[in-house]
C-alpha cells in the first residue's frame, strides 16, 4: 500500500427534517387541535482516530462523504428520526483543516479521539409548538436547516516520541533498526526511505519506552517543496525530541547547519525541541578524527554521540541518553497544543443599511420606485429565521412580527429613520415597515 499523508475531501452533513404541519383528525371530531412533531437532527460528519493505520491511502477513491438527513415530523406529535452519523476512521496523529479559512478543525493525537467537522442542521418545530392563547391554530411549522458543508484537507503528521533527521545515507534507516524493533528496508543508496518508519525502543525493564521515527532523507531546498522533504518535515512538527543523524565521512559540521537551516524555513519552532547529534558510522574513520569532529559539533550547542549502526557501537548510550532528556508529554502537548476551530455558530450584529439609489453593480437592493424607501437588514440571525419559515411566510408573519419586534429589529429601524409605509428586505423577503405608535395615534 502506498503511504500517503495528504487528502483532500468533501463533507456534508444531514439536512434537518422539515416540522410537521397538521390537525388532528379523529371520529366525531371535525376541529382537531395542532398536533405536527418536529423534524429530526441532520447526522454529523465525524472523525475517529484509530490504530493499526498508517497512511490515508485506506481513504483514497471516496473524496465525498454525506451523512443522512433528519426525518420529517409527522402528525400525532411525532418526531421526525435523527439522520445517521458518518464516522472517518484515519490514523492516529491526523490533523484536519478547514480548506476555506486554513483553520485547524481537528487535530486527533489519541486512539477513540472523535471529532465533529460538520455538524447537523437541527430538525423543524411542529405547528404544535407555536400555539398560544391568540394563535389555536396555527398553520405554519419551521423547516429544518441545512448541514453544514466543508471542504476539508486531511494531515497525518506521525504521532513519535523521537524523530531521525538528515541527510540521504546518512544511516537513519540503520540506526533505527539497531535500536528498535522496526525493520526498514535499508540499501546503500540515497532515498531509500520513501515512507516514515516506526519503531519502538525499550529500557531493560520494558517498563519506558519511546516510539522513534525514521523521516525521509531531506535535501537542500526541502522547505520550498524540493525533492521528498517538504511532504515528511510536517511529521517532525509531532516529535519530543530530534535527533540529527550526520555521515562523519562527509561534512557534519555543515549538513546540521543546513539541515537546522531547512527546519527553520519550515517552522521555526522546531528549532526549539529538545535535540541531540548522533554522529553516525564513526567504524570508517581513525578514533582521533572522530573526537575532533565531535569537538567541533560541539560547539554548536548540542550533545553529540559518537556511534556506529553498522557495528553497534554507542548505541546503549544513545538510547540511554534519549531517556533522559525526554521531554514530559503532557508538558510538551500543553505547550504544542493547536488551536481547535470550535463547532459554535456566532449570529452576526445586526446591521439597518438605507439604499435610496439602487447600486451600480453586484447585490444589493434595487429599487422598484423613485419615491421607494427600502431597508435591508443583515445579521442578528434575522434572514435565517425566515427562512425556516418560507413555506408558510404569510401564516407565519404575526408569529415573526412578536420575533423580530422582541429581538429589537423594530426599534433598531426606528433609530435609524425608518417611516410608515418603508420597505424592510431581509433576504430574499420584503415587508412593509409598520409603526406602531404611528399606528395608534
Amino acid at each position: 500500500m502506498a503511504f500517503r499523508d495528504v487528502l483532500n475531501i468533501e463533507v456534508a452533513a444531514g439536512n434537518g427534517g422539515d416540522g410537521s404541519m397538521s390537525f388532528h383528525r379523529a371520529k366525531y371530531m371535525e376541529k382537531g387541535g395542532p398536533d405536527g412533531g418536529h423534524g429530526g437532527k441532520g447526522g454529523d460528519i465525524i472523525l475517529r482516530a484509530i490504530e493499526g493505520v498508517e497512511s490515508l491511502e485506506r481513504l483514497v477513491g471516496r473524496r465525498k462523504f454525506k451523512a443522512e438527513n433528519g426525518a420529517y415530523g409527522e402528525g400525532r406529535l411525532r418526531q421526525g428520526s435523527d439522520g445517521l452519523d458518518v464516522y472517518i476512521e484515519v490514523p492516529v496523529g491526523t490533523t484536519a483543516f478547514d480548506e476555506d479559512s486554513g483553520k485547524v478543525i481537528a487535530d486527533l493525537v489519541k486512539v477513540g479521539q472523535e471529532k465533529v467537522i460538520a455538524r447537523g442542521g437541527p430538525g423543524g418545530r411542529g405547528n404544535s409548538t407555536f400555539t398560544s392563547s391568540t394563535r389555536q391554530a396555527p398553520r405554519f411549522a419551521e423547516l429544518g436547516v441545512p448541514g453544514q458543508k466543508r471542504r476539508v484537507r486531511l494531515e497525518l503528521r506521525l504521532i513519535a516520541d523521537v524523530g531521525l533527521v538528515g541527510y540521504p545515507n546518512a544511516g537513519k534507516s540503520s540506526l533505527l533498526a539497531a535500536t528498535s524493533r522496526a525493520n526498514p528496508m535499508i540499501a546503500d543508496y540515497p532515498f531509500t526511505t520513501l515512507s516514515p518508519i516506526l519503531g519502538v525502543v525499550t529500557r531493560d525493564n520494558q517498563d519506558e519506552r519511546f516510539t522513534m521515527a525514521d523521516i525521509p532523507g531531506i535535501i537542500e531546498g526541502a522547505s520550498e517543496g524540493k525533492g521528498l522533504g517538504l511532504e515528511f518535515l510536517r511529521h517532525i512538527s509531532r516529535t519530543r525530541l530530534l535527533v540529527y543523524v550526520l555521515d562523519v565521512t562527509r561534512d557534519p559540521v555543515g549538513e546540521l547547519r543546513a539541515l537546522q537551516a531547512e527546519l527553520t524555513a519550515y517552522d521555526p519552532t522546531l528549532l526549539e525541541n529538545v535535540a541531540l547529534v548522533a554522529l553516525n558510522k564513526v567504524e570508517l574513520v581513525e578514533a582521533d578524527l572522530a573526537t575532533m569532529v565531535e569537538d567541533e559539533l560541539a560547539t554548536l550547542g548540542l550533545p553529540v554521540l559518537k556511534v556506529s549502526a553498522k557495528e553497534g557501537l554507542g548505541l546503549d548510550e544513545l538510547r540511554e541518553t534519549i531517556f533522559q532528556m525526554m521531554p514530559d508529554r503532557e508538558l510538551w502537548a500543553q505547550r504544542n497544543a493547536l488551536e481547535i476551530e470550535p463547532n459554535i455558530v456566532v449570529e452576526a450584529p445586526l446591521t439597518v443599511v438605507f439604499r435610496e439609489d439602487p447600486p451600480a453593480r453586484g447585490v444589493g437592493i434595487v429599487t422598484t420606485g423613485q419615491n421607494e424607501r427600502v431597508w435591508e437588514v443583515h445579521g442578528g440571525g434575522f434572514e435565517e429565521r425566515i427562512v425556516r419559515f418560507s413555506r408558510y411566510l404569510e401564516d407565519a408573519s404575526e408569529y415573526l412580527g412578536g420575533v423580530f419586534k422582541r429581538q429589537g429589529l423594530y426599534n433598531a429601524l426606528k433609530r435609524a429613520g425608518a417611516r410608515e409605509g418603508d420597505t424592510v428586505e431581509i433576504g430574499p423577503h420584503r415587508f412593509e415597515y409598520f409603526d406602531e405608535e404611528e399606528g395608534r395615534s
